[in-house]
C-alpha cells in the first residue's frame, strides 16, 4: 500500500510554464483522498510563494517539503536547516573567480542571498528580493550558506553550459566537503551539504513515520534526483529525464508536459 509520494519540481511536477498541470493536481488530490501523504523534494528554496507565485492552494496539496537539495526540511510549520561546509564554499568561489563568465550565488535561510555579481534594479525584481536581503560574499555569508549555485548569465533559462572542466575542478577540490551536482544539461553546478541530500531527507521523513521503502514513491528527472531514484523500488523517472535517471528508475513515465505525474501515480497506486 502506498503511504507517501515525493516529487521533484522543475522538470518533474512543474510544466514548462513552471505550473502544476491540472492532470497532476487532480492525481495528487485523488491520492490524498486515499490517505497518501504528499511531499516536495527540490533544489529550490522554501520561497515558492515568490519564485513560483504559489498560493495557499498549491501549498495545501503537500504535507511537507524538502528544499535546497535536502539542506532545508519543512514539516508543518517547522523548518530545519543544514549549512554547507564553509571551506567548500571558499574553494568553489576561487574556481568561479578564475572562470570567465561564471557567476555564483549563495542561498541562506529566509530570503538572504549573496552574489558574485551586482544585484540591483531588474535583477532584484526578477529574483523577488529586497536590498536588505542581499549581503556581500564574506565570511558571515559563507558560514551560513545552505546551497550554492554556479552558472553563466545570471541564472536565466537561456544561459549557456558551463565549461566541463569547471565542474570537474570543483568536484575534485570539494571532495569530502560538499555534494557537487551538475544539473540543467550542464548549465548549473549545485553545492549541497555533504551530510544532507534528497535521499537523506526523504529517509528522515520515511523513518519518522515508520514507512517501509516499498510504501513510498519518488519522482525525479535530473542528476540531483539520481541517488533517491536508485534507492527506492518504487521510483519514477520522467520521460523527459536524464538518461541515467531513467536507467535507474523502477518505472519511466511520460514527460512532465504530457501527463507524466498522473500516469506515474496510477502506476504507484496499482491502478495501471
Amino acid at each position: 500500500m502506498l503511504k507517501a509520494a515525493f516529487f521533484d519540481l522543475d522538470g518533474t511536477l512543474l510544466d514548462e510554464e513552471k505550473r502544476i498541470p491540472a492532470s497532476a493536481r487532480e492525481a495528487i488530490l485523488h491520492c490524498r483522498a486515499q490517505g497518501v501523504r504528499m511531499y516536495i523534494v527540490t533544489a529550490r528554496s522554501p520561497r515558492l510563494n515568490k519564485t513560483l507565485g504559489w498560493t495557499d492552494g498549491e501549498f495545501a496539496l503537500f504535507d511537507g517539503a524538502i528544499h535546497s537539495n535536502g539542506a532545508t526540511v519543512r514539516l508543518g510549520d517547522e523548518l530545519t536547516h543544514c549549512c554547507l561546509h564553509p571551506e567548500a564554499v571558499r574553494r568553489a568561489l576561487r574556481h568561479v573567480w578564475e572562470c570567465p563568465g561564471a557567476e555564483m550565488s549563495l542561498h541562506m535561510a529566509g530570503d538572504d542571498h549573496a552574489f558574485t555579481f551586482a544585484m540591483e534594479g531588474e535583477r532584484l525584481e526578477r529574483w523577488q528580493l529586497k536590498p536588505e536581503n542581499v549581503f556581500p560574499i564574506d565570511e558571515a555569508s559563507i558560514c551560513r550558506t545552505l546551497k550554492a549555485l554556479i552558472y553563466h548569465g545570471d541564472l536565466k533559462e537561456e544561459r549557456p553550459p558551463l565549461p566541463p572542466e569547471l565542474g570537474e575542478s570543483i568536484t575534485a577540490d570539494c571532495a569530502g566537503l560538499a555534494r557537487v551536482l551538475l544539473t540543467d544539461q550542464g548549465r548549473t553546478i549545485q553545492l549541497a551539504p555533504l551530510e544532507a541530500g534528497k535521499l537523506q531527507a526523504v529517509e528522515r521523513i520515511r523513518q519518522q513515520h515508520g514507512w517501509t521503502p516499498e510504501e513510498i514513491v519518488v519522482f525525479g528527472d535530473d542528476l540531483n534526483d539520481l541517488e533517491m531514484i536508485a534507492h527506492y523500488p518504487r521510483s519514477i523517472a520522467m520521460g523527459n529525464g536524464h538518461g541515467q535517471v531513467k536507467a535507474a528508475a523502477g518505472y519511466v513515465t511520460a514527460a512532465n508536459t504530457d501527463g507524466g505525474i498522473a500516469q506515474g501515480l496510477r502506476w504507484a497506486m496499482g491502478e495501471e
